[in-house]
This record gives structure tokens, C-alpha cells and sequence, in this order.
């Protein structure tokens, strides 16, 4: 598949479509449990659809950038992830700005934004977007400069959601995820996303699969900090129970997600991580399509 892309250069345009694409085609999936969609808020009281189609208006050039960042990087692939840490920032910004100060994309933008990195840097080099190598660049861009940031927690006392289950029970989150080549996306999101597609899944059911699939295997930080370890598990389990049962592929699957929806929202939980992953899944997926095309 991949020996077969066809060697021409990806505009500026295009990039930012595929970015743009996975931001609102995360948050347009509907139904999905405690989570903003079209339909409701979710377990979110502070942000609505609309939220999310300023921030990803706002975040996209700044993926982009980094993406470009990457393209152009000849130096340590480490230093690559300290670079774009700074743009980061900067979308950070921009977001808390287009949304009057709520979080809508933080997280997805370290997540994305080392995928772009990586997507950037193996377009330079060998000229296609194979998923594959783009997460196994994304490693060893994160692995050392993570493990370093993993033992200055250790150093002093946790501020963050993320430094505080890191220090009590060793979870490395989104961190340890990137350190690994986000292994969620490679082994799970991915072939979910393209075989739902290869079989004619139209996008939302697709969309919603592979969630589910994601929601089953992550420990979702999310879940965990807005309600416990418990809770977390059980949320897993949930998901994990509805694609045993047949998922998407069945009528009675999207009602009981629309009912662990509701679940969700009475328990004030929502997995924001596997929602990141899923947009990060989307995006890669869109980039190795690209290069398909005509």
C-alpha cells in the first residue's frame, strides 16, 4: 500500500484540511458518552459545538506550523520536541483566546502537534505519511525528553491533575503514550478506522467505533481526575461491553450509548483523552489517504 504512494508535494492547503477535518470531525461523532457533540454538552457545562469549531479554527494554523517545523528540522529529533513545545504555547494561547478562556484542545494539541512534527519530518525524508513511521519518529522524538520531565516531577510537589497521578500511582498518561509511539493509535484506533471505512461504515458510525475501541483500552486521565480509578474502569468496561455486543453495528448499540451518555453526565465523567485520540487517529488517517489520491 504504502510503497505505492505517489511522490508529489502536499500543499499548505491540503495539510490544513486534514487538520482542520480530524478537529471538527471528533466533535461532530454523535452520540459519544459525556463528551460534546451535536446533540448535547456532554458531561461540559462551560462549552458547546460551537466552542470546538473556534478552537480548532483558531489551533490549525499552529498544527500546521509545527507540522512545517518538522518538515524543515535537520538537527536531533529531541530537539525537534522542545521546538514545537514553543508553538504549542502559542496555540495554547490562541485557543484560550477564541473561546474566552475554555479548555477545549489542550491536550489534543501536544498529542497532534507531535504527530504533525513527526508527519512533517518523515515527508522530508522518505516522502509518504506511512501511520507506522510516523508514530515510531513520534518516540523517538518524546521518549528521552519525557523521561527527564517524568523525574523533575519527582523533584517537587505535583500541581497538575497529570503530576498528581503521576506521583501517587506511576500513571504517565498522554506522556507515556507519546514515549511509546502513542501504541492506542497503532494498534487499536487504526485498523478500527480503516477497516470500518473499507467496509462501507459511513463516517459518524465509523467515527464512533473507533472510540469505543479507544474508550475500552485507554486509562483516560480525563475520566480519572474528574472522578477516580474506579470510576475510570468502570467507564472501560462499559465501552468495552457495548463493542462485545455488536457496537455501531447494531441499532441497539447506539442506544446504549446514548444511555451510558447520560450515565456520564450524572457522574460528571468524560474521556477527553480517548476523544484526542481519536482526532489524532482521524488526522493520520487522512494524511496516508491524501497520498492515495489522484
Amino acid at each position: 500500500m504504502y510503497a505505492e504512494q505517489k511522490s508529489r508535494m502536499i500543499t499548505a492547503i491540503e495539510l490544513e484540511c486534514c487538520i482542520y477535518s480530524a478537529l471538527l470531525g471528533e466533535v461532530y461523532t454523535t452520540p459519544k458518552p459525556g463528551l460534546v457533540d451535536c446533540h448535547d454538552t456532554g458531561a461540559h457545562q462551560d462549552m458547546d459545538v460551537h466552542t470546538f469549531e473556534r478552537s480548532a479554527e483558531a489551533i490549525t494554523p499552529y498544527i500546521s506550523r509545527m507540522f512545517y517545523r518538522g518538515y524543515h528540522w535537520i538537527g536531533k529529533e529531541e530537539r525537534l520536541f522542545e521546538e514545537i513545545r514553543k508553538i504549542g504555547i502559542q496555540a495554547e494561547h490562541a485557543m484560550y483566546d477564541s473561546t474566552d478562556g475554555v479548555n477545549t484542545h489542550k491536550g489534543l494539541i501536544f498529542t497532534m502537534g507531535i504527530l504533525a512534527a513527526a508527519a512533517g519530518n518523515c515527508y522530508q525524508k522518505e516522502h509518504c505519511f506511512e501511520a507506522g513511521r510516523i508514530l515510531k519518529k513520534a518516540a523517538s522524538m518524546t521518549a528521552g525528553p519525557l523521561e527527564e520531565e517524568f523525574q523533575r516531577m519527582g523533584e517537587h510537589e505535583p500541581i497538575t491533575h497529570g503530576e498528581i497521578l503521576f506521583r501517587e500511582y506511576g500513571e504517565k498518561g498522554i506522556r507515556g503514550e507519546a514515549q511509546k509511539g502513542f501504541p492506542i493509535i497503532g494498534k487499536t484506533a487504526l485498523p478500527v478506522l480503516r477497516s470500518t471505512r473499507m467496509m462501507g461504515m459511513d463516517t459518524n458510525r465509523s467515527n464512533i467505533q473507533v472510540l469505543l475501541a479507544i474508550m475500552s483500552e485507554l486509562n483516560d486521565t480525563n475520566v480519572w481526575s474528574r472522578g477516580s480509578y474506579h470510576e475510570m474502569q468502570w467507564l472501560k468496561e462499559q465501552a468495552a461491553e457495548i463493542c462485545r455486543q455488536g457496537g455501531v453495528f447494531l441499532e441497539a448499540g447506539i442506544r446504549k450509548i446514548e444511555e451510558l451518555n447520560e450515565l456520564c453526565i450524572r457522574k460528571n465523567l468524560s474521556p477527553g483523552g480517548a476523544a484526542d485520540i481519536l482526532a489524532a487517529s482521524l488526522f493520520l488517517y487522512y494524511l496516508e489517504n491524501l497520498m492515495q489520491e489522484e
